[in-house]
């Protein structure tokens, strides 16, 4: 997306497992768990992902995911999973590093 001098770029960080009533609220459970099947633990799927605007010179991170510090009780708590995405591989598609 472009906005005036910026490109606006969504960029996947990892994902990570809430409660499925918890994310839809009242909406009955029959009917979200179509799309969003829960696992064992009632947990749906979802993406953590930031912002990197580009333009004027300038290289901008707005936000930067769940991060890389829970303890092995919480990575499962929250179901965070880093395999497939993760911030550093992320910025590497655009040619970025972290420093």
């Amino acid at each position: 997306m472009k906005i005036s001098n910026y490109e606006i770029h969504p960029i996947e960080t990892g994902r990570f497992g809430l409660d499925g009533g918890a994310m839809f609220g009242i909406v009955p459970k029959p009917l979200w768990s179509k799309t969003n099947p829960p696992d064992e633990r009632n947990r749906i799927i979802l993406a953590a992902r930031a912002l990197l605007v580009i333009g004027n010179n300038r290289t901008i991170l707005i936000d930067n995911g769940n991060g890389s510090k829970f303890t092995p009780k919480l990575i499962d708590i929250y179901r965070l999973d880093t395999n497939q995405y993760d911030l550093h591989k992320s910025l590497k598609q655009y040619g970025l590093t972290v420093a």
